[in-house]
């Protein structure tokens, strides 16, 4: 894997952190690969109960690196730069265990679009957000204007995309864009890590399916999201967390979840 790209596991939370600080985190062609590469390896990590995904220094992520990129004008380049982040943004979706965005600076561009692609998003009160693909002559690539309209609605959406306008985390947590601010002075990944700690404690079988199922809800009819929970439901309703969590109320102690292979 690519230096610009660090990813590690400690006590069930992994980190995905891009580790290009003097671009601002924006992600050349080996950073992209090796994004995907991270994706990819965190989806085969038996140990994983969730995932942060931060930047290093006073950024987040900034989209694909411009100054590389600029000399790929040809149609190819934007079809790989389109293909490699689109699927790696899907797999990351599609990880059977929280993706924790930790915003701890800007985010713009194909970071924003990397940001509605995590589960639970967290910002330091300093950080600002801008989808700004339009001022480069372009639309979102990475699958972002979907999870946009899908997260704040397509009336708050149009205005953000057309006009690629920066806004700071107070707009962005009204938006729900971001659901937590951190507090001043706060590390912000350490908040991030300390909430996917907070996730360790739930049955993970429970929230893998509860995730599958607010994903499912966003793209399905109301019928079919509805057959989508009951099997799900259904499946987890004899599961030993379940079990585990109906024997700890009856006898009035907290329950202890994922003991099951």
């Amino acid at each position: 894997m690519s230096k610009s790209v660090e990813f590690g596991v400690n006590a069930g939370v992994a980190l995905l952190r891009i580790n290009r600080p003097a671009s601002r985190n924006a992600l050349n062609w080996a950073a992209q690969e090796a994004f995907a590469d991270a994706v990819a390896a965190a989806g085969r990590h038996d140990a994983i109960r969730a995932l942060i995904i931060s930047g290093a220094g006073d950024a987040f992520i900034s989209g694909a690196d411009l100054k590389e990129l600029a000399a790929h004008t040809e149609a190819a380049a934007g079809e790989r730069l389109n293909r490699v982040m689109s699927a790696a943004l899907a797999a990351l979706i599609h990880l059977p265990f929280p993706v924790i965005a930790a915003v701890d600076g800007d985010a713009v561009g194909g970071g924003c679009e990397i940001l509605t692609a995590c589960d639970l998003r967290l910002a330091a009160a300093s950080a600002r957000f801008s989808f700004r693909q339009v001022h480069n002559g372009l639309t979102s690539g990475w699958g972002g204007t979907s999870r946009l309209v899908a997260l704040i609605g397509q009336s708050r959406a149009m205005e953000l995309l057309l006009t690629g306008r920066t806004f700071d985390a107070t707009e962005a947590q009204a938006m729900g864009l971001i659901h937590r601010i951190a507090p001043p002075g706060t590390n912000t990944l350490e908040a991030a890590r300390a909430w996917g700690e907070e996730l360790l404690w739930l049955p993970r079988h429970a929230l893998a399916a509860t995730k599958s199922l607010v994903h499912a809800a966003a793209r399905l009819s109301p019928a079919d999201a509805n057959r989508e929970e009951a099997r799900l439901f259904i499946n987890l309703w004899p599961s030993a967390d379940h079990v585990e969590a109906m024997n700890a109320f009856a006898e009035k102690r907290p329950p202890v979840f994922n003991c099951d292979p």
